[in-house]
């Protein structure tokens, strides 16, 4: 499960370093210019990287950058030539916080930014930058969390109780855990206990996902009847009624 998705995170590192470094060895022969760094947001921020998820990054600049494009394609291309599914952004600081400050899911993946490559002052500022203004606009932000788990419940169900649950999005999934974390960075926080016990069962479901994408060998995080036997198998659990 987690470590799985750590290692997965771990080497995904290695190979945007090198592609990262490479690149930039490139574009600074042709005199780019201004601060440049690779940020890792989302699940990949939080080095939970399932075996079909996601590869979540921004390439992050100054305002006056110059040479981003021929960079990002030296990033890009040879990810998507090796079948790596990318979820990718260019963007000046100010453009990306700007974004931020009024997209719920922008600024939720800040949340979980990492510093991958390049210059580690300017990512600083970017997710510093985020968590500064999530604060301060901590009552905005919970009403929309609040909206969104509501709308999950209502289209996906209880995970607990459906045969077929919506591992990341239905109600009492790894989404609602994630609200949680979210919540208590805007001034609301589980008690200690709680949040123990809390991410035990967020480890439980992440291995069950993860099995699942081993399994299908392709994205997606309902666990369909037809499947659990299968996934049980592969996290060691003596039926599929023991899987979450």
């Amino acid at each position: 499960g987690r470590s799985l998705c750590r290692d997965l995170a771990d080497a995904t590192d290695d190979l945007l370093v090198r592609l990262y470094e490479d690149a930039s060895a490139g574009t600074q022969r042709r005199r780019r210019k201004g601060a440049v760094c690779l940020v890792a947001v989302g699940g990949y921020g939080r080095r939970e990287l399932a075996p079909q998820s996601d590869i979540d990054v921004i390439l992050v600049h100054e305002k006056r950058a110059t040479g981003i494009d021929e960079l990002a394609r030296a990033l890009w291309y040879p990810l998507w030539d090796a079948g790596l599914k990318l979820g990718h952004a260019v963007r000046s600081i100010d453009e990306h916080l700007a974004l931020a400050a009024d997209d719920l899911e922008t600024a939720t993946t800040l949340l979980s930014g990492r510093h991958l490559v390049g210059d580690d002052e300017l990512a600083g500022r970017l997710i510093t930058g985020g968590l500064t203004q999530w604060r301060k606009h901590s009552r905005r932000w919970l009403d929309g969390l609040r909206s969104r788990v509501i709308e999950r419940r209502e289209q996906a169900g209880d995970v607990a109780y459906l045969l077929e649950p919506d591992l990341k999005d239905g109600h009492g999934g790894l989404r609602d855990v994630q609200t949680l974390w979210w919540a208590g960075e805007a001034d609301l926080p589980l008690p200690a206990d709680d949040a123990v016990v809390l991410d035990r069962c967020y480890g439980q479901l992440v291995e069950v996902r993860v099995a699942l994408h081993r399994v299908t060998g392709r994205p997606g995080d309902v666990l369909r009847l037809e499947l659990q036997d299968a996934v049980a198998e592969e996290v060691g659990a003596p039926s599929a009624d023991g899987l979450i």
